[in-house]
């Protein structure tokens, strides 16, 4: 029986994919590139990227969150697996016909085959961390409530403590979150918070937490370039506090890591009541993950950003409003796009016959596990 979508978390990945929208709009429009150090600009867009940069996280969170109570199902990877095909080839092939795209043929097979070429990092990424959860799902339930508690903090700390603390070392080369260990790591948090955690309900108290906790993000940031503008600043090791865009803008730093389970934790306290309001949340929430899959494909990223041009935005009053205004064009529109997809694929995607041949599949695949 397919198990009802939690209001609170679908508003939770509807507010994450914004964030998303966020940072490739200031990233890829190449606002952070050109807003000049100091000025408001400056900013407003390292802020609008810093509190963002806490997204992958929550969305892993919520995966472990109900990937602990799931069985591993080759139908839903399937299911994944037709949806990103369905837009990374889709879209080249639209762009190759009608859009006057370069012909790129190493882009044509990255489309071909999207998960495995990393077509989208973060797919590549969770389909391994699918692949992985029962697994995961064996080893977090074996363990006891105070062990489950020690694999995360030795995981956290080798994963997110170490590099940011030895932030001049590639040490465990960890890739800045973008790397199946973080994925694993922060898995055990949205599991335990699964098996353990229990609401209160305070939701307001814990929201207010939480966007302190995203705001220490770029005060990082803005604190690492006054210290850089001290007499310190002329310890060559200290420049590298700023590689990247800081030691703290990655997905797997403290500060990211400590915001997003903040934020999670929110959200596990919100209580939204069953009713329209509730169903509209769910029904936008299932469409946020091809928002992701159209706006960041190859061609729509160069085409969309370039077209945009918010650059020109820097330094004028509106800047704030034109970014809203275009997240949320882009998004709505995207959101739309993948709705239509949900009711033409709607058929296939409900068909028992498909559904039984993939469950005869991990049938034989739970057989194989137990030998």
């Amino acid at each position: 029986m397919k198990k009802a979508r939690q209001a609170n978390l679908e508003l939770l990945r509807i507010i994450c994919m914004l964030m998303v929208v966020t940072m490739h709009l200031v990233n890829h429009g190449n606002l952070i590139t050109f807003a000049k150090q100091g000025s408001a600009s400056y900013y407003l867009v390292w802020t609008l990227f810093g509190v963002s940069f806490s997204c992958i996280t929550i969305y892993i969170l919520i995966s472990g969150y109900f990937l602990i109570d799931s069985r591993f199902s080759s139908w839903k990877l399937a299911k994944l697996g037709g949806q990103v095909f369905f837009y990374a080839f889709g879209i080249t092939a639209l762009f190759w016909l009608f859009g006057g795209a370069q012909k790129e043929l190493k882009i044509m097979v990255y489309s071909l085959l999207p998960i495995s070429s990393d077509f989208y990092w973060f797919i590549s990424m969770y389909v391994g961390m699918y692949l992985f959860a029962p697994l995961m799902n064996k080893l977090i339930r074996a363990l006891t409530k105070r062990q489950l508690e020690c694999a995360m903090a030795l995981g956290f700390v080798l994963v997110a403590v170490w590099p940011n603390l030895i932030y001049f070392s590639s040490a465990l080369n960890t890739a800045g979150g973008v790397s199946i260990s973080w994925f694993l790591v922060a898995y055990l948090f949205g599991a335990y918070l699964k098996l353990y955690y229990q609401p209160d309900g305070r939701f307001g108290r814990k929201l207010l937490l939480a966007l302190g906790a995203l705001l220490l993000i770029p005060a990082s940031r803005f604190l690492i370039e006054a210290l850089l503008k001290t007499p310190l600043g002329k310890i060559s090791i200290l420049d590298d506090l700023m590689w990247g865009y800081s030691v703290f803008y990655s997905y797997d730093s403290i500060l990211v890591s400590l915001a997003a389970f903040l934020l999670f934790v929110a959200f596990l306290n919100l209580d939204i009541r069953p009713g329209r309001a509730a169903k509209g949340i769910v029904k936008v929430g299932g469409a946020a993950f091809g928002v992701y899959l159209i706006h960041d494909h190859y061609y729509i990223r160069e085409m969309l950003w370039t077209k945009i041009n918010g650059v020109d935005w820097l330094d004028k009053w509106y800047l704030l409003p034109a970014c809203v205004g275009v997240i949320a064009a882009v998004y709505v529109t995207c959101t739309l796009i993948e709705l239509l997809r949900q009711r033409l694929f709607a058929p296939i995607n409900g068909s028992g016959k498909l559904k039984g041949v993939f469950d005869g599949l991990d049938e034989k695949l739970r057989g194989l596990w137990r030998g």
